[in-house]
């Protein structure tokens, strides 16, 4: 990645979408955007890439995202030679006692749920390390221009367009007019304030002091490979999180009252030494402080400005939903900002993003906070001293024991693939089939491409290589269909052309063959008949499905394809 403030391959003059912010979340709608063709400028006030690490943890349905755009591969070569399952232990301190365990691998069949559901697990990748392989991914797209060290003053949204105000890089004030801006800026997301929308649902927990530091820890952890640690003892309360082999950070719970800049060197290094139990030599890097927040943004669009990630809506960490929701907002609005730039679609294609994703937001909202009380059966943010005096004693074996009992309860922080895959859209831009929701758990996923979905994963051979269905995905539409497709094929294809959108075909049976299982049981996955068909939008989720041939293909996918784009 260019150190320049300015990067790109040429000036975009012209944007026809600015997007305020160069988070993951901005980056992820650039890729998306400059994938389709569109002009697009990315506005960031920071003069650099994030430095702090944060959102450690991409999932699996994100890391599929990441597939599509190409970009996997270096984030997965960020944490080679890690394991691949994620080890959270509890302790009273580093050198004290080890009240408990959990992993994502203790389940002996867990790999083979999550091949069966993604082409992806997991990455324990943070922010600050992949965050610059996105903005390389879109600095290499001639259509994309990212400018850092410009802060946005002032929005101007009109009928047709939308007015930025920015000072640049020198202190210059700088304006550009786009067609839609999407404000992906963060928390304190000045695009929102600026339009005067409102957040409901709030509530907070506290705030957490991060102290990044290096260290010599392998002594403590007798050869095993623990990225995440939690401390109980009388002294403190917090969580190691490893960021390298000798890099690691230490959070701390302060008042919910109390200010964060208060907090001197002295105090938060005491915090790491009781953490550790044992003098230990430390070089902090960096300190910084965060909230336990949850808040979901009242309206996630005024006229021609969009607000996306956590500047829609903001979690707990707990279960690492933050991030990852941000990417899947940058994801499901930019393909219908590109349809309505590109396909002509209707203004009713980007009503659905809120239709959409609000929803989801709640809900993940809801289940985060809820990680996060769970964990008060683990200690965290325990406030009983008398319980914690005891702890490290052999008085405390009781206590010890109901932190132990705890644990389990701690899992859907860790197995939440049906929370990640299983959630449905309803919609103006999902044609509804008449079937039952197949229901989702928090942890269990149940595949379904019932229309509102996200289309399930299987592994399938396409010219003599294994594949993953969702390898098929090219920022088209994409219609799935069974083997007897010759119908399919030809309405595709005059659909296609008189509605000039993109619509590839590929049959199940013929172009892609099932891996080792029946073709019979492949159609089942998506609810097929040999002669029906699924059609699958830009971000992987079912719009239309019709399990048989219908009586009209061609009037049938023509109508799904207008309401789904709102081309009346």
């Amino acid at each position: 990645m260019s150190d320049n403030a300015e990067v790109g391959n040429s000036e975009v003059n012209s944007p026809e979408v600015v997007i305020i912010g160069a988070g993951p979340v901005g980056l992820s709608a650039a890729l998306v955007l400059g994938r389709a063709g569109v002009r697009c400028l990315l506005l960031e006030r920071r003069e650099e890439f994030s430095r702090y690490p944060k959102a450690n943890g991409v999932h699996a349905r994100t890391m599929e995202i990441f597939r599509e755009w190409g970009v996997v591969k270096p984030i997965r070569d960020l944490t080679a030679g890690m394991p691949d399952e994620v080890t959270i232990a509890w302790m009273t301190r580093l050198n004290g006692i080890e009240i408990g365990l959990m992993s994502t691998g203790d389940a002996d069949d867990s790999g083979r749920v999550v091949d069966q559901q993604s082409p992806e697990n997991m990455s324990v990748a943070g922010q600050h390390m992949f965050e610059p392989i996105l903005a390389e991914a879109a600095e290499q797209m001639e259509n994309v221009t990212i400018k850092l060290g410009c802060e946005v003053v002032e929005l101007a949204p009109g009928e047709d367009s939308v007015g930025v105000v920015y000072t640049d890089q020198s202190g210059v004030q700088q304006t550009v007019v786009a067609q839609y801006v999407i404000g992906a800026d963060g928390i304190r997301s000045a695009t929102r304030r600026s339009l005067g929308i409102g957040e409901h649902g709030q509530e907070s927990l506290g705030t957490a002091i991060n102290v990044q530091f290096d260290a010599d820890l392998e002594p403590f952890l007798g050869g095993r490979f623990i990225p995440i640690i939690w401390i109980i003892n009388a002294d403190t309360q917090g969580a190691f999180i490893r960021d390298g082999a000798i890099r690691w950070r230490y959070n701390f719970e302060i008042a919910p009252d109390a200010d964060p800049d208060a907090v001197t060197a002295e105090e938060y290094e005491k915090h790491v030494a009781d953490a550790i139990g044992e003098p230990v030599a430390i070089k902090v890097h960096n300190v910084w402080s965060w909230s336990h927040d949850l808040a979901v943004t009242d309206k996630w669009r005024d006229g021609r400005v969009f607000l996306a990630g956590d500047a829609a809506h903001h979690f707990p960490p707990h279960g690492g939903f933050g991030l990852n929701s941000g990417v899947q907002d940058a994801q499901n609005l930019a393909w219908k900002l590109a349809a309505k730039l590109r396909w002509n679609a209707g203004d009713g294609l980007l009503a659905s993003y809120e239709d959409e994703r609000l929803p989801v937001a709640e809900f993940n909202g809801e289940q985060m906070m809820h990680n996060t009380r769970q964990m008060e059966k683990t200690g965290f943010m325990l406030k009983d001293k008398n319980f914690l005096a005891t702890l490290e004693t052999d008085e405390g074996e009781p206590a010890r024991q109901a932190i132990a009992a705890g644990i389990p309860a701690q899992r859907a922080q860790l197995a939440s693939e049906g929370q990640q895959f299983g959630y449905q859209y309803s919609s103006a831009a999902v044609v509804p089939d008449g079937t039952e929701i197949l229901e989702s758990s928090v942890a269990e996923y149940r595949p379904s491409a019932r229309p509102g979905a996200r289309a399930p994963h299987s592994w399938v051979r396409s010219g003599g290589e294994v594949i993953s269905t969702i390898d098929v995905y090219d920022g088209g539409f994409i219609l799935l269909t069974g083997p007897d497709n010759a119908g399919w094929v030809t309405a595709a294809t005059q659909v296609g052309a008189e509605l000039t959108v993109p619509l590839t075909v590929f049959g199940l049976g013929t172009d892609l063959m099932p891996v080792d299982e029946p073709i019979d049981d492949l159609l089942e996955r998506y609810g097929l008949d040999p002669s029906g068909a699924v059609l699958i939008r830009p971000d992987g989720f079912v719009g239309f499905r019709s399990t048989t041939a219908a009586s009209d293909q061609q009037k049938s996918l023509g109508v799904a394809l207008r309401q789904i784009l709102d081309l009346s």
